[in-house]
């Protein structure tokens, strides 16, 4: 997306912005938070893992930073600022992370 599409006048840092789509649910049985700045990277073959979070878009649509009681859910959106097209987007919302991610989102190249 350029910066007119996500409404603002920064240029990207790694490159282009991506709008992506998320449905958070606590499928747990006790409250969770969500929250995805500084927790969300790319990366693909040739680039390092790269903190890919933005204040953009930030107000518009849906709050996706917040507590979620059991079975609660949200669908929202967060802007990214990624290096190229394609590639993986990976969210690190554990304690460590040397742990497994919480989730990776594949981005398709076209």
């Amino acid at each position: 997306m350029t910066p007119t599409e996500v409404n603002t006048t920064n240029e990207p840092v790694l490159g282009q912005y991506l709008r992506l789509t998320l449905t958070i649910k606590n499928v747990g049985t006790k409250p969770g938070d969500f929250s995805a700045y500084g927790l969300i990277k790319w990366e693909n073959d040739d680039t390092a893992a790269q903190d890919a979070t933005t204040l953009e878009g930030v107000g518009e649509g849906p709050d996706l930073d917040v507590m979620y009681k059991p079975g609660q859910s949200v669908t929202g959106f967060k802007v990214l600022d990624v290096a190229s097209k394609g590639g993986t987007l990976t969210y690190w919302g554990g304690e460590d992370e040397s742990e497994a991610p919480t989730f990776s989102v594949t981005l398709t190249s076209s």
